[in-house]
């Protein structure tokens, strides 16, 4: 990822701030079209310009079960490691190369005119990494479905079993290098007050161990625990006040593997801090090189 200048970035900042400010005050998302209610969905399954992408936490064995017990209708499966991963990468779960990228998604029959409506069945958590892998190669035309499959369920629309199989098409990518760290950004980062390391991880987790000056903010946090839509704008902006993160600050998110970071990613977009990129390599690569910093710093023992 490579920084713009200053002043072109404290401009933006300050554009960025002020459309935040006046979020705040509405109490609206700032990117509210990035995320799409099951009802909006429902109503717009017969645009032919739709592609829904179902996916599901791919850390549990059945995680496709979700899919083939019922889906919403015309949504194709994709897992989000095995599919989105780089297979050449001595770092597990890194993004696809372009090209890589690009037959992926010609598979699933998205190009350029392509809306894309991605879900899981876990508010979004697994569903983000696509979403910010369709961003990061140029694709901006992605929304996430607000509560996911459970949403979808809970209003009573209908879902399907069959599995998809779309008409692959053509997709041509154009990489975005400002939603993407690199290791070496992250280097620079440390002890740098313009820049705000956001950990997405579960405390616990965190607490075992991180990359220095980072702050925490679990992925889960964003969603109501009951419904697991998104926490309201007012909401957000109470919970994200923890991690000290200030509006001329560039935010980069981390977690494991690029997952859940992916998801306070996308939970800043849709708040207006657009300011913002992923560690693609997180802490699987940070943790794998012991010259690195970590906190709490080991013991030894």
């Amino acid at each position: 990822m490579k920084r713009q200048a200053v002043g072109t970035v404290l401009a933006m900042i300050l554009m960025v701030s002020t459309v935040m400010v006046v979020a705040a005050d509405s109490g609206a998302y700032v990117n509210p079209d990035a995320l799409v209610s099951a009802e909006w969905l429902a109503s717009n399954l017969g645009d032919p310009t739709l592609r829904v992408i179902a996916t599901a936490d791919c850390r549990v064995p059945t995680h496709k079960d979700s899919y083939t017990a019922g889906h919403v209708p015309g949504a194709v499966y994709l897992d989000v490691i095995a599919e989105l991963s780089d297979p050449t990468s001595p770092i597990p779960m890194m993004i696809l190369s372009l090209e890589g990228f690009e037959e992926l998604m010609g598979r699933l029959g998205i190009n350029s005119g392509t809306t894309v409506v991605v879900y899981d069945d876990t508010g979004g958590l697994w569903a983000a990494r696509l979403w910010w892998a369709l961003r990061y190669y140029g694709h901006e035309d992605v929304k996430l479905l607000d509560g996911g499959l459970a949403q979808w369920n809970a209003e009573g629309h209908p879902v399907e079993t069959d599995e998809i199989a779309p008409s692959p098409t053509i997709f041509k990518a154009c990489v975005v290098p400002e939603l993407r760290a690199t290791i070496d950004d992250i280097k620079l980062a440390l002890g740098d007050p313009n820049i705000q390391l956001i950990n997405a991880l579960p405390e616990s987790m965190f607490a075992a161990g991180h990359i220095p000056c980072s702050s925490n903010l679990p992925a889960p946090s964003n969603l109501d625990p009951e419904s697991s839509t998104v926490l309201t704008y007012d909401d957000l902006t109470q919970l994200w006040a923890g991690t000290d993160l200030g509006p001329d600050q560039l935010a980069i998110t981390y977690c494991g593997g690029g997952y859940f970071g992916a998801f306070d990613l996308f939970i800043l977009y849709l708040m207006g801090h657009e300011e913002a990129a992923l560690y693609d390599g997180s802490w699987a690569e940070w943790s794998s090189n012991p010259e690195l910093p970590v906190e709490p710093c080991a013991t030894g023992t």
